[in-house]
């Protein structure tokens, strides 16, 4: 059943649900006259509503980190496994590691976004954002690409000098310049031959990112950063892309190329979001992913959840065979965007862990 209550009242209903959450709004948030909101925003009516509510619930959702997380920080620590590299004070050469991990996985990332954008903007969806979306997403990803391989002061990346990583990163180089031109046309004059480009294009951008990531984080992972925070790191990463993917997946259908193998690529896509989400929030030892190892990760984990529940039903929809509206991908477009900003906030909170 497709819910009808936006994320934002949904995050409210979780967390006035806590018994904590309550304590901490009645005996000390409430005093600066705070009220927690019992009705919900209609996302269907006006994503407008949903972008001016949020700033407020984060700001409620801060307040109750600063009052819950100073108890629970001593029952954390004590409950944590024993690791090395947890417990002395993070080096350079640590912070370096995760950095490097982190922006490589938002190459993934942004290899989606663009052709996400693009679709957009052919498709007539915010057709200019789209476009200046997807050019700042792709001057992104040539400007990360370039600092991960030669190193980046203003994005923190060293000169990179494992030499299976830099094979890694030039191979992806090699395919971006196929890529990126077929980007650079349809953002330069948007037209169906340079999406169509763009549609057979993205996989292998994709695939090839993929694999530098899992090298960074074997590489990375031994002996610099514990190896339950790298895999998080990683999959938390991956997580971004996945809202990129199967948006772009779902735009894609729209276009007609390939619809029935879109469909197709599009429930795998949903499936491992939803599975990696899980292993986030709970742990899971098989995969060596370390259950959320602070509380104000664990509640942005929450909120990534509530954003998916209200995306998900659509996407399952349309993977199904159902159709989308224009008006509803306009819809999907701005969920998206907070999805991604969420996520987003999740991956740089593991990074400073």
């Amino acid at each position: 059943m497709i819910m009808s209550q936006s994320p934002s009242a949904m995050i409210w209903h979780c967390l006035a649900s806590r018994r904590a959450a309550q304590c901490a709004v009645a005996g000390r948030c409430g005093r600066g006259g705070l009220i927690i909101p019992t009705r919900g925003w209609d996302f269907l009516g006006s994503a407008m509503a949903f972008s001016e509510e949020l700033p407020l619930f984060r700001r409620v959702y801060r307040a109750l980190v600063a009052v819950l997380q100073p108890g629970l920080v001593g029952l954390f620590v004590l409950a944590l496994p024993a690791h090395p590299s947890l417990a002395e004070e993070p080096s350079p050469l640590i912070e370096a590691a995760k950095r490097k991990i982190n922006l490589a996985g938002r190459q993934r990332m942004l290899s989606q976004r663009i052709a996400m954008q693009a679709c957009f903007a052919q498709s007539g969806v915010l057709s200019e954002v789209s476009l200046t979306r997807g050019r700042e997403a792709a001057d992104l990803f040539d400007r990360t690409l370039d600092g991960l391989r030669l190193g980046d002061q203003g994005q923190g990346l060293a000169v990179e000098v494992d030499p299976e990583v830099l094979a890694g990163l030039n191979a992806v180089a090699a395919l971006w310049q196929g890529y990126g031109a077929s980007v650079d046309g349809l953002f330069g004059s948007p037209n169906e031959t340079a999406l169509k480009q763009i549609h057979s294009h993205n996989g292998p951008v994709l695939v090839s990112m993929n694999k530098s990531v899992g090298v960074m984080e074997r590489v990375y992972g031994e002996g610099l950063i514990a190896p339950e925070i790298a895999a998080a790191l990683n999959v938390a990463g991956r997580q971004r892309m996945l809202v990129m993917k199967a948006v772009k997946e779902a735009c894609m259908i729209t276009r007609g190329y390939a619809p029935e193998e879109d469909r197709k690529t599009l429930a795998k896509t949903i499936s491992l979001f939803e599975s990696s989400l899980y292993k986030l929030r709970q742990g899971n030892e098989w995969d060596n992913i370390i259950a959320p190892p602070s509380f104000e990760i664990e509640m942005q984990l929450d909120l990534v959840q509530m954003i998916w529940d209200w995306m998900s039903p659509r996407l399952k929809s349309l993977a199904d065979g159902e159709q989308m509206a224009p008006k509803e991908m306009v819809e999907m477009a701005y969920h998206a965007e907070v999805a991604l900003t969420e996520m987003n906030t999740a991956v740089w909170l593991y990074e400073a862990f």
